[in-house]
């Protein structure tokens, strides 16, 4: 039996999968290769229609391997199955599930749909509808999904909850700000101001506006604040990446960037939990909270 990750004699649904496999130019080749070396490790833990799925959707099946490489890479032990969320952790701190998804710029239809960027054309990076797309991903995962979980009893109350974002399905995700948008999704974090003395023209105060909500073109809100909320205080935290087939950093889970919950309580994470990429560590000062960064590159 054939054990590779590209099957042989079918036209698959989506075309990236049929490239990757058939081309013999460069840099299909690495890639393919590459994906060929993480299936060897993944295989053991992959669902049984792993090769099935990557057929119609490489996207999302390859940010899932590729995420329980980089954990295995990093000497995290885990274990998957068919039902419940795509990676399940146990280690001396207790369980932790995580749940990879890789949103879409949204439907066509969609009036906040992150557009589409033109070769050649000076465009602003649409902030607000790609932070829109992050709270979508952690409200299909979270509102959706985690309470069904905890009530099946798959999940205990105590297990640590990690939701995994991947922003490759949405190309202008790539142009990041000096602050990740995904911190902008959990923390009412807006644009950067400058406070200026309309008197004497001098900087008096600068930093980051608060905003709390963001406004969809229908007029509905989508609050930005969900780590302040306690009714998100079972979701430990989120990590975001953009890697791609078409991205691919040249250390495992370097670009990942991790946000711990400060109000998850029973179900924190440790403190350098991962040690890949940049962890995002919230803390209580004085009925404020500061955000401070590790970069463990």
């Amino acid at each position: 039996m054939d054990d590779s990750l590209f099957i042989n004699a079918i036209q698959a649904p989506d075309q990236k999968y049929n490239i990757l496999r058939d081309s013999s130019d460069p840099y299909p080749t690495r890639i393919r290769s590459f994906m060929e070396d993480l299936w060897c490790k993944y295989r053991p833990y992959a669902d049984r229609n792993f090769r099935q799925q990557m057929q119609v959707d490489l996207d999302s099946r390859f940010w899932e391997m590729y995420l329980a490489c980089t954990l295995l890479e990093n000497s995290i032990p885990l274990s998957s199955a068919d039902a419940g969320p795509d990676i399940f952790i146990e280690h001396e701190n207790g369980r932790t599930w995580m749940e990879a998804i890789a949103p879409t710029s949204g439907a066509d239809t969609n009036p906040d749909r992150v557009p589409d960027m033109k070769l050649g054309v000076v465009t602003v990076v649409p902030d607000d509808e790609i932070v829109l797309r992050y709270r979508a991903a952690i409200r299909e995962k979270y509102d959706n999904k985690y309470h069904s979980y905890v009530d099946n009893g798959l999940i205990m109350p105590p297990d640590a909850y990690v939701i995994a974002i991947n922003s490759c399905k949405i190309p202008a995700a790539i142009m990041e700000t000096d602050t990740p948008r995904i911190l902008k999704a959990v923390f009412p974090i807006g644009n950067w101001q400058v406070t200026i003395d309309k008197k004497t023209g001098i900087v008096i105060d600068t930093g980051y506006q608060l905003r709390f909500k963001i406004r969809r073109v229908g007029g509905a809100e989508v609050r930005t604040d969900l780590f302040l909320n306690p009714e998100y205080a079972n979701l430990s935290g989120v990590l975001h990446s953009h890697v791609s087939v078409r991205k691919v950093p040249e250390k495992m889970g370097e670009d990942f960037v991790f946000i711990h919950n400060p109000l998850a309580t029973n179900n924190r994470l440790p403190y350098g939990f991962l040690k890949v990429g940049r962890e995002y560590i919230p803390t209580e000062d004085n009925e404020r909270y500061a955000i401070n960064v590790t970069n463990w590159n």
